[in-house]
C-alpha cells in the first residue's frame, strides 16, 4: 500500500490517478484542501504542479495525454500530509535535527537530485525529509508499546467487504454475527475473532494497515495482503499502551524503512484525527486509507467509518 511518504514514480501512478473529470460543488475560495483550520492554496498546489511538469518527463506526458488530475492530486495530497505531520508533531513535542535533514538530502545527491522521479522538487525537498524523520520517530515511540484490540473477519471479495463494513457502522451490533459467518481460510483456519489483541511485533504484515491511525470505535476495511486476495473488515474497540517485549531492542533496524514510515504516518493520523480534511471537489476527495487524493469516494482503497451503537429496547 503506498503512501505519500515514498518517493513516487510519476510512470508508476499514471494508470492509478488518470482523470476522472472535475468535480463540482461548493469550496472555500482559494482553497486546494482544508486541514483544519489551515488551507492548501489553488496557488500552492498549481505553483508546484507546474514545477513538476517542467523537470520530470512522464509527468509532461500525462499533461499531453490530458490526464494532469493525477499530478495535481499527487501534490495536493503530499500538501495534506505534510499538515499533518506537522501537527502530530507539534502535540508530541517532536523537534527535528536540521542537520540530519540536510545530510539525508545530500546523501541522495542534493535538493535537485533528490527531488527527481517524484511530486517533489528542489524547494519541496527538505521539508519532505523533515515529514519522513517526524514519522520515524512516531514510529519508534510507538512500534513496541501499541497494542489495539479489534474485532475482525475477512471475505475475499472487495465490495463485500466495504458493504459489511458499512453496515458495521450503522449498527455495531452486527459484527458479531459477521464474525461468526466468515468463511474459513484455506488451511481450514477461522478468518475472524472478536477482542483479538494486535501488535506491530507479532503481526508485521498489518504495519501500515489503518488499525493504528484511527480511534476506538472506529470501522476499517482494507485489502489483508498485497495480492489483494482477501480483505479485512475491523472493528477497533480499544487502544493500549503495552510494555515492550525482551528483544524488539533492534526492532526498528529489522523493518523496512518505508513500512516504517508508514506506520509513523498511521501514528500521525490518529494523533491528528480531530483535524477535519476537506478536498476541493475540482481535485475529488481524501483517501486516508492510503493518505492520497483521489478523484472520487469509489476509487478509495479502502473503508473508514465511525461505528454507531444502537441501544437495545
Amino acid at each position: 500500500m503506498s503512501t505519500v511518504l515514498k518517493r513516487f514514480s510519476l510512470v508508476g501512478v499514471a494508470v492509478a490517478l488518470l482523470a476522472t473529470g472535475c468535480g463540482t460543488g461548493p469550496a472555500k475560495a482559494g482553497s486546494a484542501a482544508i486541514v483544519g483550520d489551515q488551507a492548501v492554496t489553488l496557488e500552492t498546489v498549481q505553483d508546484r504542479t507546474v514545477k513538476v511538469l517542467k523537470k520530470e518527463p512522464a509527468a509532461q506526458q500525462m499533461q499531453d495525454q490530458g490526464k494532469l488530475d493525477g499530478v495535481s492530486r499527487l501534490v495536493l495530497a503530499d500538501e495534506i500530509t505534510h499538515k499533518i505531520a506537522e501537527a502530530a508533531a507539534r502535540r508530541e513535542n517532536i523537534t527535528v535535527d536540521e542537520t540530519k535533514v540536510y545530510d539525508a538530502v545530500q546523501e541522495k545527491g542534493g535538493p535537485v537530485e533528490a527531488a527527481k522521479q517524484s511530486e517533489q522538487d528542489e524547494t519541496t525537498i527538505h521539508r519532505r525529509q523533515r515529514d519522513v524523520l517526524v514519522m520515524g520517530e512516531l514510529a519508534r515511540r510507538n512500534l513496541s508499546t501499541l497494542e489495539v484490540v479489534i474485532d475482525f473477519f475477512q471475505v475475499k471479495d472487495p465490495k463485500e467487504a466495504r458493504e459489511k463494513a458499512a453496515e458495521v457502522v450503522a449498527d455495531s451490533s452486527k459484527m458479531s454475527r459477521f464474525v461468526q459467518e466468515a468463511p474459513r481460510t484455506t488451511s481450514g483456519q477461522q478468518a475472524s475473532a472478536t477482542n483479538q489483541r494486535v501488535r506491530v511485533t507479532e503481526n508485521p504484515s498489518l504495519v501500515h494497515t489503518m488499525l493504528w491511525g484511527v480511534k476506538p470505535g472506529t470501522v476499517v476495511a482494507f485489502p489483508a495482503d498485497e495480492q489483494q486476495s482477501s480483505w479485512m473488515v475491523a472493528l477497533v474497540k480499544e487502544r493500549n499502551e503495552v510494555s515492550a517485549t525482551p528483544g524488539e531492542e533492534d526492532l526498528l533496524e529489522r523493518i523496512d524503512p518505508q513500512l516504517l514510515a508508514a506506520f509513523g504516518l498511521r501514528i500521525a493520523q490518529f494523533l491528528t484525527a480531530d483535524l477535519n480534511i476537506e478536498v476541493n471537489p475540482r481535485y475529488g476527495v481524501w483517501d486516508p486509507t492510503n493518505a492520497q487524493v483521489v478523484g472520487n469516494a469509489g476509487e478509495r482503497a479502502g473503508f473508514v467509518g465511525v461505528a454507531t451503537v444502537k441501544n437495545k429496547s
